[in-house]
């Protein structure tokens, strides 16, 4: 499985690495995925519900020029299909 970062992203890999407490990027990866996992299992369901229009708006609207531009980038790499990907069409 392929994942795409932000430069912001990549730095805090970075910063993290630096601190010892993990090997390598994969293991702090999956710490955020298990710390996600332990926020899911302990909340209701309810409380994973989409986010209402408005407060999506404001979180969306908070981001940089940089961000979106990069998010934008980020989204059109990952529809391209690689050459392995094209023989299964």
């Amino acid at each position: 499985m392929a994942t795409t970062l932000t430069p912001q992203n990549k730095q805090t890999l970075k910063r993290l690495l630096k601190t010892g407490r993990w090997n390598n990027e994969s293991e702090i990866m999956r710490y955020g995925l298990h710390l996600v996992d332990e926020e899911v299992q302990s909340k209701q369901r309810s409380d994973l519900s989409p986010m209402p229009d408005e407060q999506l708006a404001k979180a969306l609207s908070q981001k940089t020029r940089q961000e979106r531009a990069e998010e934008k980038r980020m989204a059109k790499a990952s529809m391209r299909l690689k050459p392995s990907e094209k023989d299964f069409e």
